[in-house]
This record gives structure tokens, sequence and C-alpha cells, in this order.
């Protein structure tokens, strides 16, 4: 049979005429240089479809052109068990080809012809893709994958889905054929794509954010596990795929094109985060500042499409958003002196999140932040303040530094958080395994004025356990109800026991780690960190199970620190950890430098490190050394803590003469609702204040950052405190989001 791209099927006639097999040799192909600009609509011209010819001579997927089936730009391959009528092979064997194809056609449409993810030249312009359903070929039982997707002799995209896999709706479908098409951004294209090793992540995050894109509200990755695992890499393999949140970022930022370049006009050397840097044009430091705003807005998933990820989050385990947020240290309780536990401490673009309880309500926090250096590991901080009311976030500035000083102004009715990215002063590129022992982490200490910390608040509580668990009496960890935790064994304030889990005798989880469905811990073992303790496993005697190591098998002895599938119960020592130790700081040398003037509340200051972003600002932000971003405001010098923090002018007044232009930009858009940019740029005279008012002719305004809404028809958004001021020239973006088209019929900016 064939299937057209419009769905329709029909008879396959000639078979044997069309289905041209020729040899696997790699071939110079006219056109593979072609870049994204370079634009062909879909289907331009019939394709054909090359089968490597190994495949055959050798049974590695032994097709026969009775069981295949074809469409415009893809062609199914099945083996014997499945018969020649698929449809009505046995349960386990059982896929419509018709319906794979259609669903392949129409994904591949949304792809190609909607989203231009890659143009249809080169090689993608002249095979069909291969779709190959495993386990139905009694003579090689090992082509039994579920669902991946590549291609094969650089030459040809090739899918493979298990007839479980290849059901109607199935996400598998649309995520693999989303890395085919990855593939097609460098296939032919020496020296381009995303082929280091380090990318790994990145390519699985991608493929769950297109999938997201083809099938909005249909799925939203492993959340459960990019929100235990928060604090590792971003690159690490412990969640690759729900890490797609930074990809929003950067799309809501700069839009779906900012996406597709990164893709292709990627170079093979390159970590993703540097192809984004050189293509957004940033510095280390404003690499740095925006990955922290990313992971500022992840306290609420302030995100366009959190309406559609928001009832995926709802449903994950009862302690897993709970428990994102880290219990602290004490230090120095007395001198509310705190630190991050050093093994859950952020790695590279990971983060932390701390919840914050104001002394008063409405009142200023102050922070200083220091970080434990290693120059090994180019250590760098950034964090800034992140307060909740109603679920609407409001965000501080990002601080970068090692040591540094701050200060936040709370309002009442405020939650208030704290988010520690681990910002290095480059891109470390890391295989795809390279875990918790190779890979840096960004240990920190905080002394904290007007607010403590969850945990160590003085008769504070945490309320009730979620999901009808409860809070272990030795530890204050989550323990489902249905668990067996002995009251000798220690579950950390941190830690979790899942489901119809065991902990007995002396056994303690600590940190972030937590024993799944099934699990079983004895003994005097020891689970922390973030590792993971899965249903069957059981861990006792004296083993110790920590960094980001999920173990088979049953355990008694040894030390077992990074994810390696291939390592069983050994019984021998821990894997070399390329971290150094470190001694905790003194009290003396976490010490706040007194502040010079009251504190502004509860409008935010001016912030010395302000780079344009597209979430709100609060609070004064001083960083050590940082160099001014480029089309940001002018910014006071910048003073190292513990020197106290600068202050705002009182007063500023516009030139006379003094104006104002506004570009506005729709970055992303779907069916009823989009997100804008508006970058507003001074005249030749210094402004004190602007307004940028616009006409929607359909929707409205729903959410801001950057300038305050004053007016909803027509739309008129104000200066807020910190990007009020202009010098001749200087620009600043602000942004939000609407329902509607987004189309604007006109645009002004008025200057103050």
């Amino acid at each position: 049979m064939t299937v057209g791209a419009d769905g329709s099927v029909r008879e396959r006639r000639g078979w044997r005429h069309r289905f041209l097999v020729v040899l696997a040799v790699l071939t110079a192909v006219v056109g593979g240089l072609l870049g994204p600009a370079a634009w062909a609509p879909a289907h331009a011209a019939p394709k054909t479809v090359w089968i490597p010819e190994r495949w055959a001579r050798t049974g590695e997927v032994a097709w026969a052109p009775e069981r295949s089936a074809e469409s415009d730009n893809f062609v199914v391959l099945w083996g014997e068990l499945a018969g020649t009528s698929p449809t009505t092979a046995p349960t386990q064997y059982r896929f419509d080809p018709a319906n794979v194809l259609r669903e392949l056609e129409s994904a591949y449409a949304f792809y190609v012809d909607d989203m231009r993810f890659t143009p249809e030249a080169g090689l993608l312009a002249q095979h069909k893709i291969i779709v190959i359903i495993t386990s139905t070929w009694s003579s090689n039982p090992g082509l039994n994958a579920w669902a991946t997707g590549g291609s094969t002799d650089g030459r040809v995209g090739v899918i493979n889905l298990a007839p479980g896999a290849a059901q109607p709706g199935s996400w598998g479908l649309v995520h693999e054929l989303a890395h085919v098409l990855q593939n097609y951004t460098f296939l032919g294209r020496s020296g381009y794509g995303f082929t280091h090793a380090s990318a790994g992540t990145f390519w699985e995050a991608s493929a769950e954010f297109m999938a997201m894109q083809a099938l909005p509200g249909r799925g939203a990755g492993d959340l459960t596990r990019f929100v235990r695992t928060e604090n590792l890499p971003y690159s690490s393999s412990r969640h690759h795929y729900g890490a797609w949140m930074l990809i929003q970022h950067i799309v809501e930022t700069h839009g779906m094109t900012m996406f597709i370049r990164i893709w292709n006009e990627a170079r093979s050397t390159e970590h993703p985060l540097e192809t984004y840097r050189r293509l957004a044009g940033l510095t280390q430091d404003q690499l740095n500042a925006e990955v922290a705003r990313y992971a500022m807005r992840n306290v609420t998933w302030d995100y366009a499409n959190r309406a559609q990820v928001q009832p995926f989050i709802d449903r994950l385990y009862p302690f897993v958003v709970a428990q994102s947020l880290v219990q602290v240290d004490a230090v120095d309780a007395a001198a509310r002196q705190f630190a991050v536990p050093a093994g859950i401490a952020p790695g590279a673009y990971g983060y932390t999140k701390v919840r914050l309880y104001p002394d008063t309500p409405g009142g200023t926090v102050r922070i200083r932040l220091r970080g434990h250096v290693d120059p090994a590991a180019g250590s760098g901080w950034s964090y800034g303040f992140v307060a909740v009311r109603d679920g609407v976030a409001r965000y501080g500035d990002v601080v970068q530094g090692v040591d540094t000083q701050a200060s936040f102004a709370t309002q009442p009715g405020e939650e208030v958080y704290l988010v520690v990215t681990g910002t290095p002063t480059t891109v470390h590129k890391h295989a795809f395994l390279d875990g918790w022992t190779r890979s840096y982490r960004f240990p920190f200490e905080l002394r904290l004025d007007g607010a403590l910390p969850q945990g160590h608040v003085p008769g504070g509580s945490r309320g009730a356990a979620p999901g009808g668990g409860r809070w272990h009496p030795n530890g204050g960890g989550w323990v489902d109800a249905r668990a067996t935790v002995a009251a000798t064994a220690y579950v950390g304030p941190n830690a979790a026991v899942y489901g119809r889990a065991s902990v007995t005798g002396d056994a303690r989880i600590e940190g972030l780690a937590w024993v799944n469905d099934g699990g079983s811990v004895s003994g005097s073992a020891v689970v922390r960190d973030n590792a993971l303790i899965q249903g069957g496993v059981s861990i006792g005697g004296t083993a110790v199970v920590g960094g980001d190591a999920e173990p088979t098998g049953s355990c008694s002895s040894g030390t077992y620190l990074l994810f390696d599938p291939a390592r069983g119960c050994d019984g021998r020592g821990g894997e070399a950890d390329v971290n150094r130790s470190f001694a905790r700081f003194a009290t003396a040398d976490l010490a706040l430098a007194p502040e010079a003037t009251p504190a502004p509340s509860p409008t935010p200051s001016a912030s010395p490190t302000r780079t344009p972003a597209p979430t709100p600002t609060a609070s004064a932000t001083p960083t050590p050394s940082a160099p001014p971003t480029p089309s940001a405001p002018p910014t006071p010098s910048v003073t190292p803590a513990p020197s106290v923090p600068p202050t705002p002018s009182p007063t500023a007044t516009a030139s006379p003469g003094a104006s104002c232009t506004a570009d506005y930009r729709v970055t992303s858009s779907w069916a009823g609702g989009f997100v804008a940019n508006l970058r507003v740029t001074a005249g030749d005279r210094q402004l004190a204040g602007w307004t940028v008012r616009l006409t929607l002719p359909s929707g409205a305004v729903v959410h801001t950052w950057g300038a305050e809404l004053r007016s909803a028809a027509p739309v008129e958004l104000g200066a807020a405190a910190w990007n009020a001021r202009l010098a001749p020239r200087g620009a600043v973006d602000v942004g939000f989001q609407g329902t509607g088209s987004g189309e604007a019929a006109s645009v002004s900016c008025t200057a103050h």
C-alpha cells in the first residue's frame, strides 16, 4: 500500500520497479551544505527508497517487498512474525502501517513546513525515511528496540519502533521523528551538527520540546526525574527527557528561530550552550545570567505553556515538588549562616531552590552568598530572589560572583525563594555518562538577615505531608503511607521513600536520594546525594550508594557514586571524584556589611548588573568586578561583598526633547495566544521614564515582565523601577504574554 501525505491510502503497484536498492557507499550530495535560510517546501519532488545493501545480505534487517508500506516521505518495513497483514497479527506483533504513515506524515509536515526545523534539501529531499517495526523478525531477535531515531550510513534517516510504540497517538513516534530530523541538520555537512558527546541531553530535551509543539498538551517529558535532579548539571543523563524548560526559556526570549538556528548552525565541536552563546552574541557572564533567569522561572514553571504543563506537574509523585525546595544545613544557626549540603550542591547550570521565611511581612531580606572556589572548575554562582503571590512570580535581579551581597524588598503575602545556579567561567563539556564524580559541583554558603530558610524557623511547621504520606520523625523526610520505615532508620529532610519500599535497621537515606516502590535498604547502608534505589533493588550491609548512582541487583558492600549500568554490586570502593574537599567558612568570614541607607520598600531598587531579560526584576544586586553588558543601561560601579550595596539616585529627570522608540516582536505563538517582546530605546537624550502604548485588535495581555500594565485597552505598559532611567541610546527589553493573534495595529513610545 501507499499512503499519501494527505492521509489517503492507495494500492501499491510496480513496487519492485520503484523500490531502489543501492550499495551503501557515501557520496557527495549537491545541496547538502544548504543552511536553514534556503527553505524548500516539503514534498517538492518524489523521493526514492534507499536501503543499505548489507541489511539483506547479512540479515540485519531482512526486509521483503510484501512486508512494507510507503508514503511520500516514509517507508515502513516489518518482519515475518507480523505477516503480510499486520493489523490482524497476534497482539504482540499487531500494528497498522497505514496509521503509522498517516501520523508520521502529519508530524513531518509540522516539523518541516510549519515549524521549519530544517529545510527539505540535500539528503532529506532525496530519500524516504526508513521505519523499522522491531521485534517482528524471528531471524534477528536482537532487533528489539522500543523506540529510537537516527540515521544510517550518513545518508538516510531511520526510526525503530516496536509494535507497542507504533500504536495510534504514539508520543514515541513523534519524538523519534524529531531525532531523525536532528540528524538531517548535519548529514552531508562536514563540521556541523551536535556530534560532540556533551550534547546528548540537549538531543533528548529538544526531541521532547519538539514533540510538545507537535502534540501540545499530550506530554511534558520525564518531569519526575528532572524536578528531582534540578541540582545536577544541565547536561546530566539522569534527567535528559525533562530538561526542555531551558529551551522553552530560550524560545520565549529570542523566538523559535533561535532554537532552529542552534540546531542548524551548530558546530561539531560545540556544547549546545556554546552554540547559543555564539548565536545570541552573549558573553559568558551574560549566558550565565540567562541560565540563572531560567532557573528562577522554575519556582512556578512560569512559561507560556504553563497551562499545558501544570497538569503533568500536578500528577507527579507527591514528594517531588514539595521536596524540590532544598533544606540547607546550619553552620552557625545563631549567626544565620547556612550551607547547601555538599553532595547536592548545584552542578554546572544546575540549581538549588531554597524557601525563605521573612522575619516580618513586607520586610527586606539581606544575603551574603559565598562559594567554595575550585580553580579547576572555573567556579561561579548566579542567584536571585523570587517572590510568589497567588501563583504569580516577581523576580529579583541576577547576582553573579563568588562572594556577593544583595537585598530584596518583600511584600506582604508573598512566598519568598532563593534560587542559586552553578555558573562556571566556561562551558564544561562532559560525555553523556560523565556523571556525579566526573563533573564539578559548586558548593556555597549564605548569611541571612531578615529571613530564615525552611527547616530553621523556630516553631515553624512544614504542614501536612503531601499525598497522604508522613514526615519521618528521624530526619524529617517524606515517607509514603504504604512504605515500611523503621524508627531507627534515618530519612533526611530532602529524602523520600515512595510506595511499598522498605528502609530498616540503621539505614540512612540522605540528600535528595529516594527509594522507589519495591526498593529495599537495610542494615547500616547509606543512600545519599541524588542516588535512586529502584524497585527490586536491595541495598544492605555496609554499602554506600551516592552521587547519581542507580545500582541494580543486591549490594551489601562497596561504594557506588556514579550511574554506570555496566557496574554490578562488586563491593569495590567508590569512583574517584574530581571535586576537592573544603572546610566551612568561619562566621567572621561570612559577615554581612551594615547598610548605609534603609532599603527602599516596596519599590525595587536599581541593579548594577541588570541585563535585558524576559522576566521582571526587583532588587539591588551588586557583584564583584562583573563586566557591563551590551544593550543595557549604564550601570553604577560594582562593589564586591561585604561592601555596602549601591543605592539608586533619589531623583531623575529627562532632558528636554527626550524621545524613545519601541520595537514590537512576537517571539512565540500558538492557537489563541502569544508571547511578545518590546525593546524600548532612548533617543539622543537621557530618559527618566517611558510608556509604550499599543493596540491589539483581538485578545488581551495576561502577564507582563519588566514593565507595569497600566491600561488594558489600549494596552499601556510603563517602566518598572529598575529600568525607568535610560541613558542616551540605551535600550531595555520587556515583554508580555497575551491572548489572540498578537498582531498589533499600532505601537508608540512616550518619553518622560
